[in-house]
């Protein structure tokens, strides 16, 4: 495994982070919760040591379930855990980074994982209802409580990150990126850079399209949050399966599978940090895990940047 600094942190990540969303058990089609430990279990045989999850993933049971299983390794591996989402009854979301809430979710999210502190702990999503300066305050606190190592940001954009950094010192942005959705490359990616944030990079299959295993008769259940995604509809979806058909003969030359490409291609993007790949089986573990390790070619890098222009206009991933 190849392993980066995450920002001012001095953290030494995996460059394929765990995405721990799906084993949560919600949102991404079939789960088996044997299958997602054995994957967490697989992450750790194969130097995977940065695992990504959030309160809301699953309703807590992401954390839940990553907690369990990593207790053990607990001395090998970095844990990071978003605050700033909150649900009600119904599972409806929405957005709460106000201190006090804040203040509540870490310590939920802490009994959660069965930890005294996270290595990360990140501001899930900008509160149009409370000021950064508040959120960024709060989570700040939280370090200085000593139930995280460091703080970080996640789907901040320039303008929002130059608040932030103002109030505290902020190790890592984690935003869109991949090869259908590129709109942060021009601006946030170098901004990022500038600053010295580490990037974590999520969406990096395009909610599984860069895997290639989708045909244009694919269909999701309704509780799958693919079900309702922009990129599995319309005129998007068929452009999108155009640009994998694309990249096929790419990754067969290479000896490597679409999705392999794809995660390559995240990080080969100087800025980026780890590309946080999400997984529900150890056989998709030990896949992501072959996209980091290797590097494209300025070569690969032209002929792929030639298919791509297109998926500009393909929708933000979910996070």
């Amino acid at each position: 495994m190849e392993y980066r600094t995450l920002g001012p942190s001095g953290l030494q990540v995996s460059a394929v982070c765990f995405g721990a969303w799906a084993i949560g058990g919600r949102g991404w089609g079939e789960v088996d919760e044997a299958e997602g430990r054995a994957a967490l279990r697989r992450a750790v045989d194969l130097g995977i040591n940065f695992f990504d999850t959030a309160d809301i993933y699953g309703h807590g049971h992401s954390e839940e379930v990553l907690g369990r299983e990593l207790r053990d390794v607990r001395d090998r591996v970095l844990i990071t855990t978003k605050g700033g989402r909150r649900w009600n009854d119904g599972g409806n979301y929405r957005t709460d980074a106000s201190a006090a809430w804040l203040h509540r979710a870490i310590d939920d999210s802490l009994h959660r994982l069965g930890l005294d502190y996270v290595d990360l702990y990140q501001l899930h999503w900008p509160d149009s209802h409370v000021p950064i300066e508040e959120s960024v305050g709060a989570a700040d606190e939280i370090r200085t409580m000593g139930k995280a190592r460091y703080i970080g940001v996640s789907n901040y954009g320039v303008e929002e990150l130059k608040r932030a950094l103002a109030v505290a010192l902020i190790v890592s942005n984690q935003v869109p990126l991949n090869m259908l959705y590129r709109e942060n490359e021009a601006d946030l990616l170098p901004f990022c850079a500038q600053q010295g944030v580490g990037v974590m990079a999520y969406g990096s299959l395009a909610q599984g399209l860069l895997t290639g295993k989708f045909s244009a008769d694919h269909s999701f259940a309704p509780g799958d949050v693919r079900s309702q995604s922009a990129l599995y509809r319309d005129d998007a979806f068929a452009r999108n399966l155009a640009a994998v058909d694309a990249l096929r003969p790419i990754a067969a030359r290479l000896g490597r599978s679409v999705a392999q490409v794809a995660i390559n291609w995240v990080l080969s993007h100087p800025e980026v940090t780890c590309a946080i790949c999400g997984a529900k089986r150890p056989a998709q573990v030990e896949e992501n895990v072959g996209g980091a390790g290797w590097a494209l070619s300025a070569a690969d890098l032209a002929e792929i940047a030639a298919i791509l222009p297109e998926s500009y206009r393909s929708p933000r991933p979910l996070s």
